[in-house]
């Protein structure tokens, strides 16, 4: 069979096809193809967002040169320099996926602000961009409070046995009242994760009433007041703890959270 007689020998094949579709067999095809179509309107309808974001990525571009401007606003002339590619560039791609959140947008922005200043511009490590991008708005946040207090005081609560053995059933509790006690939780765990802070294994304050804040707090009043002492003779109680802040916690706020 030539090539140039494939379409006539197909059209002819279809001329032979009987009627097979019956009016329920249509109507389920056609259901059928609704249903395939709202695939790509659902998927269409949940990219939007990101659509969005594309759009106005030059937007956010823009923004934070605006925001440049105003940080730089108060610096001589002769000590704005260049920033290093290899800080600059991640950081301006990664600025536009911040889209909406301001805490993230203004690390980058001071990022790039104090690696565009001779007196700090040898200080930015480019691992900052990096560990911008594995922070939370609150994460950022909790930082913040975290790096602007003078003591840092945290408490684990645990059902403690009369042998001095125990099980804790929560880690983390603060008086830092920013979002729920469960999300300041994993945002100090991810802060110590990447090294900002460091929990000592046996570190805590003797003068026990720095912890005062946190007994205070609506959330430990209920945790105790939820937790009786139980059956196999269980009590609340708590284990003292504390935050200390490192030196790449100290550097990357300098460079990221402080402003010029």
């Amino acid at each position: 069979m030539s090539l140039e007689n494939i379409p006539k020998d197909i059209g002819k094949a279809i001329d032979k096809v009987p009627e097979i579709y019956d009016d329920g067999l249509k109507k389920t095809v056609k259901e059928s193809g609704d249903v395939v179509a709202l695939i790509p309107r659902t998927i269409k309808a949940a990219l939007a967002p990101l659509r969005k974001w594309i759009a106005q990525k030059e937007y956010n571009v823009a923004e934070t040169e605006k925001l440049l401007e105003q940080k730089l606003k108060n610096i001589d002339e002769e000590k704005i320099v260049s920033p290093e590619s290899y800080v600059a560039v991640p950081a301006i791609q990664a600025i536009s996926y911040s889209m909406n959140s301001d805490e993230l947008r203004n690390l980058y922005a001071n990022l790039l602000a104090k690696a565009m200043v001779t007196p700090t511009k040898d200080a930015v490590h480019p691992s900052f961009v990096e560990i911008i991008k594995q922070m939370s708005p609150l994460d950022s946040m909790v930082f913040k409070e975290i790096m602007e207090r003078q003591v840092n005081p945290m408490l684990h609560l645990i059902m403690k046995n009369s042998d001095g053995s125990y099980r804790t059933f929560m880690t983390n509790v603060t008086d830092i009242n920013l979002a729920s006690e469960n999300l300041i939780s994993v945002s100090i765990d991810n802060l110590a994760r990447m090294k900002l802070i460091q929990i000592p294994e046996d570190g805590f304050y003797k003068n026990d009433k720095i912890y005062d804040s946190i007994f205070q707090t609506d959330y430990y009043k209920e945790q105790k007041r939820t937790h009786p002492k139980t059956s196999d003779e269980l009590e609340f109680s708590y284990t003292k703890k504390m935050i200390e802040q490192t030196n790449l916690g100290k550097l990357f706020y300098e460079i990221c959270v402080k402003e010029l």
